[in-house]
């Protein structure tokens, strides 16, 4: 009986120690530290729109095609692409166009570009007034208002939207 006793206590130290022995822990071993710069926030500032002048390209009794030229300024630290353009404009309070335009134009980081689109307007419904002074090529009164669709190409930044609405004085050019 002793050997079968010496054998179940040495069985139950072996179960034993086999037991409460942990299996080596994998450390994780810690990645490169994060720079500060990564964990700074990418601020994004809204570009300003200014429409520079809008020119007559064919003008005819009901129907006028025009050319508006906008300037973007970019006060971002990187640079932005103008990915769509939907607008509404009014000029001296009246509607005159409406659309949508895509991929206008790329604005350097802290810079400014321009672009330029064609629109039709139709003069039934205008004020006279407001025909006399595009026949004249005074300055007229606009309003543009929409939104911005902005890709840019920094990897954190995903494209972003941007509602408008300007106003001011432009020049009207042949």
């Amino acid at each position: 009986m002793t050997l079968m006793w010496k054998s179940f206590i040495f069985l139950s130290v072996f179960f034993l120690l086999t037991a409460c022995k942990s299996s080596p822990q994998q450390s994780e071993k810690p990645g490169p530290s994060p720079s500060a710069a990564e964990f700074e926030a990418i601020e994004v500032v809204e570009p300003e729109c200014t429409i520079m002048s809008i020119t007559i390209l064919q003008a005819d009794l009901v129907n006028t095609r025009l050319k508006l030229h906008l300037k973007i300024d970019n006060p971002n630290v990187f640079p932005i692409t103008l990915l769509s353009f939907r607008y509404e404009l009014y000029g001296d309070g009246a509607f005159w166009a409406s659309g949508r335009e895509k991929n206008l134009s790329v604005v350097p980081a802290q810079g400014s570009s321009q672009t330029s689109f064609d629109f039709e307007m139709n003069f039934i419904g205008m004020r006279r007034r407001l025909l006399d002074d595009i026949i004249a090529m005074r300055e007229v009164r606009y309003r543009i208002v929409g939104d911005m669709e902005l890709g840019t190409d920094v990897e954190q930044l995903p494209d972003f939207r941007m509602k408008f609405d300007y106003s001011g004085n432009s020049a009207v050019f042949k």
